[in-house]
C-alpha cells in the first residue's frame, strides 16, 4: 500500500467513524442501514480526496495527529455511550457492589445525597415530599437519620409504615421527614443534623446507624474523606472517565485496615447529634440494627472486603450496637433495641433479605409496629 492511501486511511476513517457514532446519538431515529450508506459514501469521498492530496506532496501532520487523537478518545466515549455503558455513583460504599449502587449527587460535606433533579427527591437532596419550613401550626414530625436500613423500600420504608400507623391513632397531623440514605454513617448523620435537622423543628427524632461506620474504609476515613466535585462532574459527563474508573476499582478496591469510623468516633458522632437536638428539648430515640450476620455472612461482604473476616464483621458490629447502648444510659436518651429484641426471635429470619442487613417487607412491617409500641411506652407519641 502506497504512503498517500495509508495516510488516508489514517485520516478518513476515525473521523468518519466519530461522525456516524455522533450522528447515531443524536438522532437516535434514524435507521442503522442508511447510516451505513451515508457513513460509507463519505468514507469513500474523504479518503479520495485525502488520497489525492498526499500524493500531490501534501502535508498532513496535524490531521494524523487529530485523528489519533479521535481514535484515542472520541472513538470509545461515543462506543461507549453508544452501546448505553454508564457507572456513575458517587457511593463508594454500596450493596451489592462497593462502586455501583445509586447515581448520586456529590456533596463536599455529605459525600453524596439524592439527585435533586428526579421524580420523588427533595430540595435536601432526600427522599421525600418537600418539608415545609417553618413546620405548619399544630403538625407533630418526625425526623429520621439513618442509613439504608432506615431508607430502603421507600416510599415504603419501615419508618415511613410506623408514621402511617401513628397517624391512624392522631388527633392531629402527623410527618415523617426521612434524611437518611444508603451508605451513610454517623459522620454523615450528624452533618445531617447540624445543616438541616433544627431547621425542620421535629418532635421527635430517631437516630439508626453503625453498618457503615465500622465496614472497612476506603481511599480514606470518613473524617478525612473528600469529594472533588470537578472531578464528578467531569466522570458523570464521561463514559470514558467512568470506564476507566470503574476498571480501576474493579483491579484495586483500595480497602484500609481500619473502619471508615472508628468506635470512638461512632461515640462522639451520635453525642452530637444527641446533644443538638437536646439543647432544644426534642427527645432522640436511638435504635440499633439488627442483623442475621450470626446465622451466616453473607460471601460478596467478604469477597469486596467490607471486613476482613466473616468473625470480625459480627463481632464489629456488635462492639458498635453496645456502644450506642451504652451511649443511651450515659445520656439518658430513649433506646429501641431492635438487635437485642430480634436476636430473641426465632423467626427473624424471615424479615430480613440475603444480605442479613436489610429487611424484607415483612420484616420493616414488624419494625413499624415495634417503633409504635416503643414510642408510645415512653410516652414519645402523639
Amino acid at each position: 500500500m502506497r504512503a498517500g492511501s495509508v495516510t488516508a486511511l489514517l485520516v478518513t476513517a476515525p473521523l468518519v467513524l466519530a461522525t456516524v457514532l455522533a450522528a447515531r446519538l443524536a438522532f437516535e431515529s434514524l435507521a442503522p442501514e442508511w447510516l451505513a450508506v451515508v457513513g460509507a459514501a463519505v468514507t469513500l469521498a474523504l479518503y479520495l480526496h485525502v488520497r489525492a492530496r498526499a500524493e500531490r506532496g501534501a502535508r498532513f501532520g496535524g490531521a494524523v495527529a487529530l485523528a489519533t487523537l479521535v481514535a484515542l478518545l472520541a472513538i470509545p466515549e461515543l462506543g461507549l455511550r453508544s452501546a448505553g455503558f454508564r457507572r456513575v455513583s458517587g457511593i463508594e460504599f454500596g450493596y451489592p457492589s462497593p462502586t455501583d449502587l445509586l447515581e448520586l449527587e456529590p456533596d463536599p460535606e455529605l459525600f453524596w445525597t439524592l439527585p435533586r433533579d428526579i421524580e420523588g427527591t427533595n430540595s435536601l437532596g432526600f427522599a421525600g415530599p418537600e418539608p415545609q419550613v417553618p413546620k405548619p401550626a399544630g403538625t407533630w414530625r418526625a425526623l429520621f437519620l439513618g442509613d439504608s436500613c432506615l431508607w430502603q423500600g421507600h416510599p415504603r420504608e419501615w419508618p415511613a409504615l410506623a408514621v402511617e400507623e401513628l397517624a391512624r391513632r392522631a388527633a392531629r397531623p402527623l410527618e415523617c421527614v426521612n434524611l437518611s440514605l444508603a451508605g451513610y454513617s454517623s459522620l454523615q448523620g450528624a452533618r445531617v443534623a447540624e445543616r438541616h435537622g433544627l431547621a425542620l423543628e421535629p418532635d421527635l427524632v430517631v437516630v439508626s446507624y453503625g453498618w457503615n461506620d465500622h465496614w472497612l474504609a476506603r481511599g480514606d476515613v470518613d473524617a478525612n474523606k473528600t469529594i472533588d466535585a470537578r472531578f464528578e462532574r467531569l466522570r458523570r459527563a464521561s463514559a470514558l472517565v467512568q470506564a476507566m474508573a470503574w476498571l480501576v476499582s474493579e483491579l484495586d478496591e483500595r480497602t484500609l485496615d481500619v473502619p471508615r469510623v472508628s468506635l470512638e468516633e461512632y461515640d462522639a458522632n451520635l453525642l452530637r447529634i444527641v446533644r443538638a437536638f437536646g439543647e432544644r428539648k426534642v427527645p432522640v430515640l436511638l435504635v440499633t440494627a439488627p442483623s442475621t450476620h450470626d446465622m451466616g455472612v453473607p460471601e460478596y461482604l467478604l469477597k469486596h472486603r467490607f471486613g476482613r473476616s466473616a468473625e470480625e464483621i459480627v463481632r464489629e458490629h456488635e462492639r458498635y450496637v453496645q456502644r450506642t447502648r451504652e451511649l443511651a444510659r450515659r445520656e439518658g436518651v430513649s433506646l429501641l433495641d431492635l438487635a437485642a429484641e430480634f436476636d430473641a426471635r426465632p423467626e427473624r429470619e424471615a424479615w430480613f433479605l440475603a444480605d442479613g442487613i436489610h429487611f424484607t417487607e415483612e420484616g420493616r412491617a414488624v419494625i413499624a409496629r415495634r417503633f409504635v409500641q416503643r414510642s408510645a411506652e415512653l410516652g414519645l407519641a402523639p
